[in-house]
């Protein structure tokens, strides 16, 4: 069930285009790439088909249905493997650049209660915290049980329950590097 009218982009407010994917009509950001059913329940767009496009260094990138990047995804598809492997060669040791996988680490802002949906782990900052950056392994939400903070487990054990509204900032990287950005986009990776 989409919208009659284009809905503005949840992440930058762009008038969105429609668009036809396997049959069915959404409603794509022209400035970012991002998809959308456009219904009020940014959940729906959750189950949107994935889709790949090919980038300016013949990568393919696999995005998840909203159209955020799927890094897993895109690190393992076989066109891949070839693809920026000329990035990768020398550099400082202290500035890793590019993750192993050839591609760069975004810091991207989110809501608490989104890390839930990240499944690898990943580091995070949470604003007010004090912590700085923390890699966590497992974030789990679900307000239909009734609980109304997010478990978040970090790699040293910790378990810690959070409110889900408080902005923090997300970098999709392993735990062997840590990041030294502090605010949004490509995010420097030292080693740990």
């Amino acid at each position: 069930m989409t919208s009659v009218t284009p809905p503005l982009c949840a992440d930058c407010s762009t008038i969105t285009e429609r668009i036809s994917v396997e049959g069915e009509e959404v409603f794509r950001c022209p400035g970012c790439g991002r998809r959308t059913y456009g219904t009020s329940d940014e959940n729906d767009d959750l189950n949107l088909p994935s889709y790949s496009e090919v980038d300016e260094d013949g990568a393919v990138v696999v995005h998840h249905g909203n159209g955020e990047i799927d890094i897993e995804a895109t690190a393992e598809y076989p066109q891949n493997d070839d693809a920026g492997e000329n990035d990768l060669d020398g550099g400082d040791q202290d500035e890793p650049g590019p993750t192993a996988d050839g591609w760069e680490p975004e810091v991207r802002d989110v809501l608490v209660k989104d890390l839930a949906y990240v499944l690898t782990g990943a580091w995070v900052w949470i604003y007010g915290d004090g912590e700085g950056w923390r890699f966590f392994t497992s974030a789990d939400y679900d307000p239909d049980r009734g609980d109304t903070t997010v478990t978040i487990t970090y790699s040293d054990g910790e378990v810690v329950r959070e409110e889900p509204w408080p902005q923090a900032r997300l970098v999709r990287a392993g735990s062997d590097t840590i990041p030294t950005a502090s605010r949004p986009g490509p995010a420097r990776l030292v080693k740990r």
